[in-house]
């Protein structure tokens, strides 16, 4: 089975940010480049869909006309009854859509030569000392390099033998609609609502689009049987049972990042985005470094590609550095939120200076590591 030649330099497994941003980021410095992905493209994707400033900023700029409701203000409560808000003078999360968002990367990537194979499932991947072998239901591929952007549950890292134990959080979300008109939504234009503590060890959120709102509950837990329970609790204590229709409802699992390092690349392959664990364990949010992630492994390929003999090592190193070392006092202040949410509450209400801290690490200017200090 061995060769010398390759289909592609690189498949990546998976359309989502991650997988398009390191599609774009590879196709357009001339690396060829197949997209292979399960559903039919665009797909529903349930996801909160916010884009916080450090992660909007990474994008391409005519990314802007996906973007559904920018939020200034952000509206924090503690069981339902102790809350406080932040104005930001600059859009601190804007709202997307998925489907959206991942078809406009693919498509950026195909426009700078990128395959793009969809409704196709993989058979089997197998990795050799020169080129990777993907077999699907269509047609069998060879390449120089695989990536896994295919989820927590996806067939790249069993087939590489990567993260083996993940660490999960869990969430619920649906879309709400509502029933008469949508003079409903103005109360919740250019504002988000995180609301902590309405669910053990976690918070529900209420994230506003043109047409209905996103809202969901997640906790850090593994396991929670009764979380569609938490979540109608949720809506009903925001006042969102009547005058709205509840749809898309799904339940998912959050890859919480920073609790273990595994290496996240062999020799020929590379995990990114939630295929390497790489939500946030405060929030779950797992955009911004599914972009991030991308970016880097594009930069390490393309090392890679223009010097065979250099390692997939770098990206593992990399993300190390530059993500789960920041992780690591995320789970500290996440332990401090959930388990002693009073006292952090107060401290937040309190101490003006946490606040802007906390606004500053969602928009990238501040680490949780600084924030932690």
């Amino acid at each position: 089975m061995k060769s010398s030649s390759a289909d592609f330099d690189v498949i990546i497994v998976g359309a989502g940010p991650a997988g398009g941003m390191c599609a774009y980021e590879l196709s357009k410095n001339n690396i060829s480049v197949l997209i292979i992905e399960k559903e039919r493209l665009p797909r529903y994707k349930t996801c909160a869909g916010g884009l916080t400033k450090k992660a909007y900023e990474i994008l391409p700029k005519d990314f802007l006309s996906l973007v559904e409701n920018d939020t200034y203000r952000v509206n924090l409560t503690l069981n339902y009854r102790w809350g406080f808000s932040k104005i930001t003078s600059f859009p601190i999360v804007k709202m997307v859509m998925r489907d959206k968002l991942d078809y406009f990367l693919v498509k950026k990537a195909e426009h700078y030569g990128a395959r793009i194979l969809d409704k196709t499932v993989i058979k089997s991947i197998v990795e050799l000392s020169d080129c990777i072998y993907v077999s699907t239901e269509v047609k069998n591929f060879k390449s120089k390099l695989i990536v896994g952007a295919d989820g927590i549950t996806g067939c790249v890292a069993r087939s590489l033998d990567l993260r083996k134990h993940p660490t999960c959080g869990i969430a619920i979300e649906g879309e709400l609609t509502p029933r008469h008109n949508l003079s409903q939504l103005k109360g919740f234009d250019g504002s988000l609502h995180l609301d902590f503590n309405v669910i053990p060890n976690g918070y529900g959120w209420i994230f506003p689009k043109k047409e209905h709102l996103s809202v969901g509950v997640f906790t850090t837990l593994p396991q929670m049987r009764d979380i569609k329970r938490h979540f109608t609790s949720y809506l009903k204590q925001k006042g969102l049972t009547n005058g709205y229709q509840t749809e898309s409802l799904t339940g998912h699992q959050i890859p919480i990042g920073g609790k273990n390092r595994e290496p996240l690349n062999s020799t020929r392959g590379i995990l990114i985005g939630d295929a390497a664990g790489l939500a946030d364990p405060i929030t779950g949010e797992g955009i911004y470094f599914a972009l991030r992630s991308g970016q880097i492994a594009a930069g390490v390929i393309g090392n890679f590609i223009n010097n065979p003999n250099l390692a997939l090592d770098e990206y593992t190193k990399e993300v190390n550095s530059e993500i789960i070392e920041d992780f690591k006092y995320a789970g500290y202040l996440s332990t401090l939120l959930y388990k002693l949410s009073f006292l952090s509450y107060n401290l937040a209400i309190k101490i003006n200076r946490i606040n802007d801290s906390f606004v500053k690490v969602v928009a990238g200017e501040k680490t949780y590591k600084e924030l932690f200090r």
